[in-house]
C-alpha cells in the first residue's frame, strides 16, 4: 500500500458538460496495468504524487465511508444523485479488477454491498479472471443493472501485448464477454476505445464482428488524442511508431485542427465510423461514439452504450445533441432537470475531483454552483465545453427562449 492509508473516491467526471454518468469511481488509486495509451497516468503522474504512482504505489478506498455514503446520501455532494439512484460509473482511472483487486479484494467487499442494496453500476475493465470466480460472478449473475464495457483496441496479440502492459490478450477479453452476456445482467459493451489507427483498424471490424457473436449488445469507440506537451507520452512515440507504420505525432499534427491536445478532424474519421455502425446494425448491436465529433451518432444519450431504460443523467449535452437530431432544435430546459437536481447543490469550485486547478477559472466562476457553471457554458458557445464548440457546430445556437436561454439547431 502506498502511503496515504486511504484513495478518496468518487469524483466528479471532468467530461461532466457531456457525460451521461458523471459521478466516476475507483477502488485504488493506481492501477496494475501498464497502457501506454492511458489518459489517467499523464493525469496523475504529475506533482507530488508522481512517485507513488509510477512505483505503483497503491491506496485502497475507505469501505466504510463509500458505504455510509450511500446509506446517508445527504451528508454527501453526491447525495442527490444517489438518492435518485442514477448510475455510477465504476473504473474511471483504475481498473477495478486489476491485480491490486486479486491481492486486496476491496472491489469484491463493495460489489456485496452494492448487490445488497441493488444500486446501479457501469463497470469499465481490461480484466478478465473474476469472469472465472465464483465469488464475484454469483454476484453478477441476473444482477439487471449492473452493465460491463470490456476495453479491447486490437486483435492483434503482438501490438496488444506491447501497448496494453499487463493485460489478458484480445481473445481472453472476448471470452470474458461472454461470461458476462452468459450471466445475464445488464449487459456487456465493447469499448473499443481508444481507437488508434494504424494499430486498431486492420482489424477492427472483424473484433466488433466477434464480440457481438459473444454476445455484447454495444459498441462505444473513440479515437485516440494525443497531448503533445506530455514528456512521458512523448517517450512512448517511438514504439507507436513502430507498430502504426509511420510517425504518430506527425499525423496527428498534420490532420488535427487544435494545439496541444491533438484531437483527428471529422473527415478523417468519419470513414471508420460508417463502417463499424454497419457492423453493428448487422450484429443487432447499439453503436455509441464517445468521441466529441459524430457523437450525433450514438444510440442514445448515453455514449457510454447503456440503453435509454437505464437511469443515467440526462443532464447533459449527448442528450441534448440526440433531442437536438430528433426534433431540429433542443432547448435548456430540455435538458435541465437533472442539471439542476443532481448539480445544484454544491459550488463549482469544490467539486470532488474536478478540475478546477486554473485560478483564472476559479475567479470567473467563484459562487456558482456545477449546476450554474452547466447553464453558463450552455449560453456560452464559443467556451470549449459548449454544444456548439464541443461538437464543432452540428448544432448551432439560433435564438433565445423565453428564460433567455439559447436554442441549437440540428445541422443536417
Amino acid at each position: 500500500m502506498g502511503k496515504d492509508k486511504y484513495y478518496s473516491s468518487p469524483r466528479w467526471s471532468n467530461e461532466i458538460a457531456d457525460c451521461s454518468m458523471p459521478m466516476t469511481f475507483d477502488t485504488y488509486s493506481n492501477c496494475a496495468f501498464g497502457c501506454l495509451y492511458c489518459f489517467s497516468q499523464f493525469q496523475r503522474s504529475i506533482g507530488g504524487a508522481k512517485d507513488d504512482y509510477l512505483a505503483k504505489k497503491v491506496a485502497p478506498v475507505n469501505i466504510e465511508r463509500v458505504k455510509k455514503m450511500f446509506r446517508e446520501p445527504d451528508k454527501s455532494q453526491f447525495g442527490e444523485y444517489i438518492r435518485q439512484r442514477k448510475v455510477m460509473q465504476w473504473g474511471g482511472l483504475s481498473d477495478q479488477f486489476d491485480g491490486f483487486e486479486r491481492k486486496y479484494g476491496k472491489t469484491l467487499e463493495l460489489l456485496r454491498f452494492f448487490k445488497e442494496i441493488d444500486y446501479p453500476l457501469c463497470f469499465s475493465t481490461k480484466s478478465v479472471w473474476w469472469t472465472k470466480d465464483e465469488r464475484y460472478m454469483e454476484l453478477f449473475r441476473g444482477q439487471k443493472n449492473w452493465n460491463v464495457k470490456f476495453s479491447i483496441i486490437t486483435l492483434d496479440e503482438r501490438k496488444a501485448k506491447i501497448i496494453e502492459k499487463g493485460v489478458p490478450t484480445p481473445v481472453e477479453r472476448l471470452e470474458a464477454i461472454k461470461q458476462i452476456a452468459k450471466a445475464d445482467c445488464g449487459g456487456a459493451t465493447l469499448r473499443l476505445r481508444p481507437f488508434i489507427i494504424g494499430i486498431s483498424n486492420p482489424s477492427y471490424l472483424d473484433l466488433i464482428k466477434q464480440a457481438g457473436e459473444r454476445g455484447a449488445t454495444a459498441l462505444s469507440t473513440e479515437f485516440f488524442c494525443v497531448e503533445q506537451r506530455s514528456n512521458q507520452l512523448k517517450s512512448y512515440m517511438p514504439v507507436f511508431n513502430e507498430l502504426c507504420g509511420f510517425d504518430l505525432m506527425n499525423f496527428y499534427k498534420r490532420y488535427s485542427v487544435s494545439s496541444g491536445y491533438l484531437r483527428l478532424n471529422r473527415k478523417v474519421k468519419e470513414p471508420f465510423l460508417i463502417k463499424m455502425k454497419k457492423v453493428c446494425d448487422e450484429q443487432n448491436m447499439r453503436f455509441y461514439v464517445s468521441d466529441a465529433h459524430f457523437k450525433e451518432m450514438c444510440a442514445n444519450g448515453s455514449c457510454c452504450g447503456l440503453p435509454t431504460t437505464w437511469n443515467y443523467s440526462r443532464g447533459q449535452w449527448c442528450e441534448a445533441l440526440q433531442i437536438a437530431k430528433k426534433n431540429g432544435r433542443v432547448k435548456y430546459s430540455d435538458v435541465k432537470q437533472d442539471i439542476e437536481n443532481l448539480l445544484s447543490g454544491f459550488q463549482w469550485s469544490r467539486a470532488e475531483g474536478y478540475n478546477c486547478n486554473s485560478s483564472g477559472k476559479r475567479a470567473k466562476f467563484y459562487g456558482m454552483s456545477m449546476a450554474d457553471y452547466m447553464r453558463w457554458l450552455w449560453n456560452n458557445p464559443q467556451s470549449g465545453q459548449s454544444p456548439y464548440t464541443l461538437f464543432e457546430g452540428i448544432i448551432i445556437p439560433t435564438e433565445k427562449d423565453e428564460n433567455g436561454d439559447l436554442i441549437y439547431e440540428y445541422k443536417v
